[in-house]
C-alpha cells in the first residue's frame, strides 16, 4: 500500500490505535484478521517483512516510529546495500535517512552484478517483533516504480518460525533469507502460535495474485490441540485450495521441523502429521506442488534454542541455504 509517498511493502491495512496515536500496520486484510485464531490476529500487526520503501527526491527523510512492547531493530537499506541498524524505542523514535554520498557508485555497482533491488530504493525494514506504531513519514520522497524490486516474489505462510522467532535482525528469519539468497522479494505471513491452517487464510491466500512461489510451514501450531484427522483435514483443505488454484506456480509444503517431539518426547503424533503432508502432496499429484521434510531443513539439533522449538541463528541460517537449495533445483524449470 502506498502512504504518504511511501510504499508500505507487505502491509495490507493500517489501522488506528484505539484511544492513542500512530498506526498499526496488519499484515492482513483486518476483515480477514479477526475471523482468525487469537494468536493470529494479535502477530498480524507485527511488521515482519514489512518495509517502508521510498526513492529520496531530496536530501533526507525521516520516520517516527515506536515499539509497543520493547525496544526492536530497524534496519535501513539503499538497494541492496545496508546503511545500518536503528534501535526503535517505546518512546517515538525519530530514523532519519540521507542520500548516500557515493549512490552512483552503488548504482553502478547494482547494475553490473545485476542485483535484485535498485540503489535508488531505500528500504527501511521494520521489526519481525513487536508490533511498531507508525507516526509519521517526512521528506521529498516518492514510491518505488515496479523494475526497483524483484520480480518474483515469494510468500511464506507458517508459524512463529517462519514469523521470525529468535531471530536478532528482521532480515535473519528465515523466510527472508531464503528469499535473499534467491534474489526475490518476500510476503511474510508467519504468525507466532497462530498457524492453525484456517479455511479462511487457505482462502485468502489462493485469492492474492502477487506471489509466484510460496512455502507453506504445517503443523506445530496445532499439534497440541487437534487428532490426526482434524490434521488431515486442513492440511488437505489447505494444500490443495492454495496450490490447485496457482497450477503454474511453485508451492512448497513443509512439514514440522526438528523439535522436542523428536528429540525429548518422542511422540508419535509428529511421525503421523509429517506423513499426512506428504501423503497429501503425493495425493493431489499437481506437478508443481513439492513436499519437503522439516527435519532435512533443519537436520541440526544446534540450530535450537533452549525451547527445542525455535531455532537460534545459527538454525534459521540452516534452514535458509537448505530450502532456498531445495526452492532452487525446482525453478531451474521455470517459474
Amino acid at each position: 500500500m502506498i502512504y504518504k509517498g511511501v510504499e508500505l511493502y507487505n502491509v495490507q491495512e493500517l489501522l488506528d490505535v484505539p484511544g492513542g496515536d500512530g498506526k498499526l500496520c496488519s499484515r492482513i486484510p483486518d476483515a480477514l484478521r479477526v475471523r482468525l485464531n487469537e494468536s493470529a490476529q494479535f502477530r498480524a500487526l507485527e511488521t515482519a517483512g514489512c518495509e517502508a520503501r521510498f526513492i529520496l527526491r531530496g536530501d533526507r527523510a525521516r520516520l517516527t516510529l515506536r515499539s509497543t512492547e520493547r525496544p526492536s531493530i530497524v534496519e535501513v537499506y539503499q538497494g541492496c546495500f545496508l546503511v545500518g541498524w536503528y534501535v526503535v524505542g517505546t518512546d517515538r523514535t525519530e530514523i532519519v535517512i540521507e542520500r548516500p554520498a557515493n549512490l552512483d557508485e552503488l548504482v553502478r555497482i547494482t547494475e553490473t552484478y545485476s542485483l535484485p533491488f535498485d540503489a535508488r530504493l531505500t528500504r527501511v525494514v521494520l521489526p519481525w517483533r513487536p508490533a511498531a506504531l507508525l507516526f509519521d513519514i517526512e521528506g521529498d520522497v516518492e514510491p518505488p516504480r515496479a523494475e526497483q524490486t524483484p520480480s518474483v516474489r515469494y510468500l511464506a505462510y507458517g508459524s512463529s518460525i517462519t514469523h521470525g522467532n529468535a531471530a536478532v535482525r528482521p532480515t535473519a528469519t528465515y523466510a527472508m533469507r531464503t528469499a535473499q539468497l534467491l534474489g526475490v522479494d518476500l510476503i511474510n505471513l508467519g504468525f507466532g502460535g497462530g498457524a492453525h491452517l484456517e479455511r479462511e487464510m487457505a482462502d485468502y491466500i489462493a485469492a492474492r495474485q502477487d506471489w509466484d512461489l510460496a512455502t507453506l510451514e504445517l503443523g506445530i501450531n496445532i499439534i497440541g490441540s487437534v487428532d490426526v484427522s482434524e490434521f488431515a483435514r486442513r492440511v488437505g483443505y489447505f494444500i490443495a485450495t492454495v496450490a490447485g488454484s496457482h497450477p503454474d506456480h511453485w508451492v512448497f509444503a513443509i512439514d514440522l521441523f526438528t523439535c522436542h517431539y523428536d528429540l525429548v518426547e518422542a511422540d508419535p503424533k509428529i511421525v503421523a502429521f509429517r506423513g499426512i503432508v506428504r501423503r497429501t502432496v503425493e495425493r493431489l499429484g499437481l506437478p508443481r506442488l513439492i513436499y519437503l521434510s522439516g527435519l532435512d531443513l533443519l537436520p541440526s539439533v544446534c540450530g535450537l534454542t533452549t525451547d527445542l522449538v525455535h531455532p537460534s541463528p545459527h538454525g534459521m541460517e540452516e534452514m535458509a541455504h537448505n530450502l532456498s537449495r531445495g526452492i532452487r533445483e525446482h525453478l531451474r524449470h521455470g517459474l
